[in-house]
């Protein structure tokens, strides 16, 4: 894949878009387990994970890692998506090499990079289709426009994401249909989510277990159920009428909690920063130019 091409900054989004608004959410966290699930049943992400990712190692650190690139190219953090672009390519460009099937990968792989790229947009309508409140036609015709401009600075070509929402929901139904698998990466994932790892030595363990076990049961009920059935299967992961009805009522309740929890709670906290912050930058610009135009009146005059 070539290096990130020229882009508008302004056709990316920022306050008042669509992205802005429904990336960050807090009950976000309850979906990141399937994003990832679906990354890595990729066979080339799979792979390079597998090979390359120190996420078995140190997840957590992974995690957080992943956190922040995110919120560099959707919320502008740092030096924002252009640069974001430039530095995951030059990371992934050494992640090469040959899987146990024999197939030649590579992380730069058009097609894996924009899967990846895809499956963020799925977790972002998921999220509130699940647990905030679903997105309009229109809102998801805003958001595909706005997360293919990000998907262009950081290095995508047109050609490599569908035009649309439709097509991208097409797209998203034939990757599952005829590219996702079971990996090695995909029981390392859900090992992860199930059994997750002390942070920290210094957190006593019997402290850390008694904590961890129903988060990490909450944590297997909402990937599971919120993956393609088909992925599910393939997975061979279990789903009762009775892991439905407990999803159905969960969601509900986040759904209400959501909607009325003041604006700080709705977004994870480096989200809402980074929107408050942008928030500020606009306002500020605004006046700028006002002033700016209102002294050019006074000179002219």
């Amino acid at each position: 894949m070539a290096e990130t091409s020229p882009i508008d900054e302004a056709t990316l989004p920022g306050p008042g878009s669509v992205t802005w608004q429904r990336f960050g959410v807090a009950p976000g966290a309850l979906l990141a387990g399937t994003g990832l699930l679906l990354q890595v049943a990729h066979p080339v992400v799979g792979q390079g994970v597998l090979d390359h990712s120190e996420f078995q190692q140190h997840p957590w650190k992974r995690a957080w890692g992943t956190h922040l690139s995110t919120m560099r190219f959707v919320y502008g953090m740092g030096d924002g998506a252009r640069a974001e672009g430039d530095r995951l390519i030059a990371l992934h460009r050494d992640i090469k090499g040959v899987d146990g099937e024999g197939r030649r990968y590579h992380a730069l792989n058009p097609e894996a990079y924009a899967w990846v790229h895809t499956t963020l947009a799925k977790f972002m309508v998921d999220t509130a289709a699940w647990f905030c409140e679903p997105m309009t036609p229109a809102e998801l015709a805003r958001m595909w426009r706005e997360w293919r401009a990000i998907g262009m600075a950081l290095g995508l070509k047109p050609h490599h994401l569908p035009i649309d929402w439709p097509g991208a929901e097409a797209y998203i139904d034939e990757m599952v249909r005829d590219r996702l698998e079971a990996n090695r990466s995909t029981a390392d994932v859900l090992e992860a989510l199930t059994r997750p790892r002390r942070p920290a030595r210094a957190l006593p363990a019997p402290l850390w277990n008694a904590g961890i076990a129903p988060a990490a049961r909450l944590v297997r009920l909402t990937t599971v159920g919120t993956l393609p059935p088909l992925v599910r299967e393939r997975l061979g992961l279990e789903w009762t009428d009775s892991d439905r009805r407990t999803l159905t009522r969960l969601a509900s309740m986040v759904r209400a909690t959501h909607r009325r929890a003041p604006e700080p709670l709705r977004y994870s906290p480096l989200a809402y920063w980074l929107i408050v912050r942008g928030r500020r930058a606009a306002r500020h610009r605004v006046a700028g130019h006002r002033a700016g135009g209102a002294d050019g009146s006074a000179r002219a005059a």
